[in-house]
């Protein structure tokens, strides 16, 4: 009778501690994006973004997508470490036929050399679950503004 209650016990702490494995649960996002700025968000509304990304989503190390991304910013700052928020916005990228898209909610700073340092969470809502993060360079110095960087994994607690 012991072991049957033993047996119960260990069962039910197993099974309390079990989680279901989701394939796309919070598919691995990094790599490189380079793109341009399409259209400015005095005349669009949003600074709307697109680009080509080579690196890995899930398990395809060399992925190559396209990003679209469409972002509300305050105004510009023009004093060398300044920054404006970035308040809302949204993102989608397409590796293949796999879609991946969300919100976002950064800043971009000012280097300078009308250079800003952009700075980005990428929650992810449509494709799996969790958040990425873009750091990269915004380029007004090129016509039309090119903007470069890297997606990269949340740090993990």
């Amino acid at each position: 009778m012991k072991r049957i209650i033993a047996a119960l016990v260990l069962f039910g702490v197993l099974a309390a501690g079990a989680v279901p494995v989701r394939a796309d649960s919070v598919p691995v996002i990094q790599g490189a994006v380079s793109g341009v700025e399409l259209c400015p968000q005095s005349i669009c509304g949003a600074a709307v973004f697109v680009g080509v990304f080579q690196g890995q989503v899930g398990f395809r190390p060399n992925a190559l997508g396209l990003i679209a991304v469409a972002v509300h910013h305050d105004r510009l700052p023009v004093v060398a470490g300044d920054c404006a928020a970035i308040t809302k916005g949204l993102w989608d990228l397409r590796v293949g036929l796999r879609r991946l898209a969300g919100t976002t909610a950064g800043e971009l700073c000012y280097n300078g050399h009308n250079t800003y340092a952009v700075s980005v969470g990428m929650q992810l809502l449509f494709g799996g679950t969790g958040q990425a993060f873009f750091t990269g360079t915004l380029d007004h110095t090129v016509f039309p503004p090119a903007i470069n960087g890297v997606i990269a994994q949340a740090p993990t607690p």
